[in-house]
Protein backbone atom coordinates (compact mmCIF):
# COMPACT_ATOMS: atom_id res chain seq x y z
CA UNK A 1 0.00 0.00 0.00
CA UNK A 2 1.14 4.20 -0.77
CA UNK A 3 0.52 6.13 1.31
CA UNK A 4 1.08 9.23 0.15
CA UNK A 5 2.36 12.31 1.99
CA UNK A 6 3.09 14.80 -0.44
CA UNK A 7 0.15 16.40 -0.57
CA UNK A 8 0.31 17.38 2.97
CA UNK A 9 1.11 21.19 2.13
CA UNK A 10 -2.92 21.42 1.54
CA UNK A 11 -3.13 21.81 5.05
CA UNK A 12 -1.92 25.68 4.20
CA UNK A 13 -5.08 26.00 2.90
CA UNK A 14 -6.89 26.29 6.21
CA UNK A 15 -7.14 29.98 7.17
CA UNK A 16 -5.84 31.39 10.21
CA UNK A 17 -7.86 28.77 12.56
CA UNK A 18 -6.24 26.92 15.54
CA UNK A 19 -3.89 23.60 14.95
CA UNK A 20 -3.98 20.97 14.98
CA UNK A 21 -5.24 20.71 11.69
CA UNK A 22 -6.61 17.07 10.09
CA UNK A 23 -7.12 15.91 6.17
CA UNK A 24 -8.47 13.12 4.31
CA UNK A 25 -7.09 12.69 0.95
CA UNK A 26 -7.58 10.00 -1.94
CA UNK A 27 -4.52 9.81 -4.60
CA UNK A 28 -5.98 9.05 -8.21
CA UNK A 29 -4.97 6.20 -9.84
CA UNK A 30 -3.32 8.39 -12.48
CA UNK A 31 -0.65 9.53 -10.27
CA UNK A 32 3.03 8.64 -10.98
CA UNK A 33 6.04 7.64 -8.66
CA UNK A 34 9.06 6.76 -10.43
CA UNK A 35 12.88 7.02 -10.33
CA UNK A 36 15.55 7.85 -13.68
CA UNK A 37 18.95 7.33 -13.99
CA UNK A 38 21.55 7.18 -15.75
CA UNK A 39 24.35 3.51 -17.03
CA UNK A 40 27.43 3.78 -19.45
CA UNK A 41 25.29 2.88 -22.26
CA UNK A 42 21.59 4.65 -21.56
CA UNK A 43 18.93 6.11 -19.35
CA UNK A 44 17.03 3.92 -17.47
CA UNK A 45 13.36 4.62 -15.77
CA UNK A 46 11.79 2.42 -12.94
CA UNK A 47 8.06 3.02 -12.57
CA UNK A 48 6.15 2.51 -8.98
CA UNK A 49 3.44 -0.46 -9.52
CA UNK A 50 1.83 -0.01 -6.07
CA UNK A 51 -1.41 1.07 -5.19
CA UNK A 52 -2.79 4.58 -3.84
CA UNK A 53 -5.20 4.14 -0.88
CA UNK A 54 -7.35 7.04 1.18
CA UNK A 55 -5.50 7.77 4.09
CA UNK A 56 -6.16 10.72 6.87
CA UNK A 57 -3.39 12.65 7.86
CA UNK A 58 -2.67 15.23 10.50
CA UNK A 59 -0.44 18.13 11.43
CA UNK A 60 0.13 21.56 13.38
CA UNK A 61 0.58 25.03 12.04
CA UNK A 62 2.99 27.87 13.95
CA UNK A 63 0.68 30.68 12.79
CA UNK A 64 3.79 32.54 13.10
CA UNK A 65 6.14 31.02 10.06
CA UNK A 66 2.96 29.17 8.64
CA UNK A 67 5.47 26.02 8.84
CA UNK A 68 3.17 22.42 9.57
CA UNK A 69 4.70 20.00 11.44
CA UNK A 70 3.62 16.61 11.13
CA UNK A 71 2.10 13.98 13.24
CA UNK A 72 3.45 10.14 11.79
CA UNK A 73 3.25 10.80 8.24
CA UNK A 74 5.11 8.63 5.99
CA UNK A 75 5.09 7.31 3.09
CA UNK A 76 5.66 3.55 1.99
CA UNK A 77 6.98 2.54 -1.22
CA UNK A 78 7.35 -1.59 -2.02
CA UNK A 79 10.68 -2.04 -3.13
CA UNK A 80 9.06 -5.23 -5.41
CA UNK A 81 6.83 -3.33 -6.71
CA UNK A 82 9.41 -0.93 -8.41
CA UNK A 83 9.84 -1.84 -12.39
CA UNK A 84 12.35 -0.86 -14.71
CA UNK A 85 10.82 -3.58 -17.43
CA UNK A 86 13.53 -5.69 -17.23
CA UNK A 87 13.92 -8.82 -15.51
CA UNK A 88 17.02 -8.79 -14.73
CA UNK A 89 17.68 -5.41 -14.02
CA UNK A 90 14.30 -6.23 -11.70
CA UNK A 91 16.20 -8.89 -10.00
CA UNK A 92 19.75 -6.78 -9.62
CA UNK A 93 18.05 -3.54 -8.15
CA UNK A 94 15.59 -5.12 -5.32
CA UNK A 95 18.90 -7.04 -4.52
CA UNK A 96 20.87 -4.02 -4.39
CA UNK A 97 17.64 -2.37 -2.37
CA UNK A 98 17.87 -5.30 0.40
CA UNK A 99 14.05 -5.87 -0.73
CA UNK A 100 13.73 -8.91 1.42
CA UNK A 101 15.80 -7.71 4.71
CA UNK A 102 13.62 -4.20 3.92
CA UNK A 103 10.93 -4.40 2.11
CA UNK A 104 9.77 -0.81 1.79
CA UNK A 105 11.63 2.82 1.04
CA UNK A 106 10.13 4.68 3.65
CA UNK A 107 9.51 8.51 3.15
CA UNK A 108 8.79 10.58 6.94
CA UNK A 109 7.68 13.94 6.12
CA UNK A 110 9.04 15.97 9.24
CA UNK A 111 7.40 19.96 8.11
CA UNK A 112 6.72 21.77 5.31
CA UNK A 113 6.96 25.83 4.53
CA UNK A 114 5.28 27.52 2.00
CA UNK A 115 7.50 29.61 -0.45
CA UNK A 116 4.81 32.14 -0.82
CA UNK A 117 2.42 34.31 0.67
CA UNK A 118 -1.01 33.90 -0.57
CA UNK A 119 -3.78 32.13 2.19
CA UNK A 120 -6.21 30.80 -0.58
CA UNK A 121 -4.30 29.56 -3.79
CA UNK A 122 -5.99 30.43 -7.23
CA UNK A 123 -6.91 27.32 -9.26
CA UNK A 124 -4.02 26.86 -11.63
CA UNK A 125 -1.43 29.01 -10.26
CA UNK A 126 1.36 27.20 -9.37
CA UNK A 127 2.92 27.23 -5.39
CA UNK A 128 6.15 26.00 -4.22
CA UNK A 129 6.85 24.53 -0.76
CA UNK A 130 10.20 23.22 1.12
CA UNK A 131 9.20 20.12 2.84
CA UNK A 132 11.55 18.33 4.94
CA UNK A 133 11.87 14.67 4.91
CA UNK A 134 13.84 11.46 5.90
CA UNK A 135 14.04 9.10 3.79
CA UNK A 136 14.82 5.18 4.33
CA UNK A 137 16.61 2.82 2.10
CA UNK A 138 18.22 -0.33 2.56
CA UNK A 139 17.47 0.39 6.15
CA UNK A 140 20.01 3.60 6.05
CA UNK A 141 18.03 6.68 6.99
CA UNK A 142 18.81 10.22 5.78
CA UNK A 143 17.35 13.57 6.01
CA UNK A 144 16.57 15.38 2.61
CA UNK A 145 14.90 18.99 1.57
CA UNK A 146 12.36 18.55 -0.74
CA UNK A 147 10.37 21.33 -2.88
CA UNK A 148 7.36 20.43 -4.19
CA UNK A 149 5.10 22.44 -6.52
CA UNK A 150 1.50 22.33 -5.87
CA UNK A 151 -1.31 23.36 -8.31
CA UNK A 152 -4.94 23.31 -7.62
CA UNK A 153 -6.65 22.24 -10.72
CA UNK A 154 -10.60 22.76 -9.26
CA UNK A 155 -12.37 22.84 -6.37
CA UNK A 156 -10.38 20.31 -3.65
CA UNK A 157 -8.34 18.70 -6.42
CA UNK A 158 -4.47 19.53 -6.74
CA UNK A 159 -1.83 17.90 -8.66
CA UNK A 160 1.96 17.66 -6.99
CA UNK A 161 4.71 17.36 -8.25
CA UNK A 162 8.41 17.05 -6.79
CA UNK A 163 11.97 15.46 -7.78
CA UNK A 164 14.60 14.71 -5.72
CA UNK A 165 18.43 13.49 -6.68
CA UNK A 166 20.51 11.51 -4.12
CA UNK A 167 23.37 9.40 -4.52
CA UNK A 168 23.13 5.78 -3.90
CA UNK A 169 26.36 5.45 -1.68
CA UNK A 170 24.81 7.58 0.73
CA UNK A 171 22.17 4.61 1.53
CA UNK A 172 25.46 1.90 0.82
CA UNK A 173 23.76 0.70 -2.33
CA UNK A 174 26.19 -1.01 -4.57
CA UNK A 175 23.89 -1.55 -7.75
CA UNK A 176 24.63 -4.64 -10.07
CA UNK A 177 24.49 -5.70 -14.30
CA UNK A 178 24.78 -8.50 -15.94
CA UNK A 179 28.64 -9.51 -15.63
CA UNK A 180 29.15 -6.05 -14.02
CA UNK A 181 30.27 -4.73 -17.33
CA UNK A 182 27.74 -1.94 -17.18
CA UNK A 183 28.47 1.09 -14.98
CA UNK A 184 25.35 2.73 -13.40
CA UNK A 185 25.59 6.31 -12.43
CA UNK A 186 25.70 6.91 -8.40
CA UNK A 187 22.67 9.94 -8.68
CA UNK A 188 19.07 8.61 -8.95
CA UNK A 189 16.37 11.10 -9.32
CA UNK A 190 12.82 10.21 -7.67
CA UNK A 191 10.08 11.52 -9.43
CA UNK A 192 6.58 12.36 -8.02
CA UNK A 193 3.59 13.33 -10.07
CA UNK A 194 0.14 13.51 -7.82
CA UNK A 195 -3.64 13.99 -8.32
CA UNK A 196 -4.97 14.35 -5.39
CA UNK A 197 -8.92 14.74 -4.03
CA UNK A 198 -8.91 16.10 -0.41
CA UNK A 199 -11.51 16.79 1.69
CA UNK A 200 -11.48 18.40 5.43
Amino acid sequence: MLRLLFILPLFFLSTDKAVPVKLVYHINEKSQLFLTGTTSVNDFSCDCKDKFQPAILEGEINTTNRQLSFKNARLNIKTKLLSCKNNLMNRDMHKALKAEEHPYILVDIVNATPLHNEKELQTGKQYSYNVVTVIHIAGIAKAQMIQVKLQRLKDRYYKLTAEKQIKMSDYEIKPRTPFNIIKIDDNITIHFELLVDADK
